[in-house]
């Protein structure tokens, strides 16, 4: 074999492995599958980053993180939205989500992968003692967080002196990738 066809070959062969590796997690949207349920999960390449509203010297607790996924088992689709936030939430309560100052009617949420019949969360867990939930959503939802200029959510926290509540917002501007993943 010539030194030049060895040459395509290697290129070749290069190439078509290229296109077997995984999508990086900065692409607007990508699909992945849940191996152990064989789930497929469409999801945004990394969720959305909302800040602390009071400053807080430890960097790992400033950020709460949203982002929409949509899972497909055998044809069968479901969406969901996925929150984490880092703070020990008062138990029995569940975080309020606001998107251009209107709540989202989120309903009951799961507390693990599982209630999206997942093996694993979707997205990568920010910190390890980060408070995640997964809430079941329809369509509009997920349009609304596509449409969305502002994002708040309001938890409430266990604290030292008792509960209070804590708020993350940002000010995102109508995120490209949610407007990709509501329109894919």
């Amino acid at each position: 074999m010539t030194s030049r066809a060895r040459f395509v070959r290697v290129a070749t062969a290069c190439l078509l492995l290229g296109g077997c590796a995984a999508l990086p997690d900065d692409a607007p949207v990508v699909e992945q599958l849940d191996s152990e349920t064989g789930t497929t999960v469409t999801r945004l390449g990394r969720p959305i980053e909302v800040y602390r509203e009071s400053f807080l010297q430890e960097p790992a607790g400033r950020f709460a993180f949203i982002a929409p996924f949509e899972t497909n088992l055998m044809g069968k689709r479901e969406l969901f939205v996925w929150l984490a936030v880092p703070v020990e939430p008062v138990p029995e309560t569940v975080p309020v989500v606001e998107v251009n100052g209107a709540v989202l009617t989120l309903g009951a949420p799961g507390r693990t992968a599982d209630f999206a019949t997942l093996h694993k969360s979707p997205y990568k867990i920010p910190t390890p003692w980060s408070a995640m939930y997964y809430f079941k959503v329809d369509d509009g939802i997920v349009s609304r967080l596509g449409e969305a200029t502002d994002i708040a959510i309001r938890v409430l926290e266990v604290g030292k002196d008792g509960p209070h509540k804590t708020l993350f917002a940002v000010k995102i501007d109508a995120d490209p990738r949610l407007k990709d993943f509501t329109t894919r």
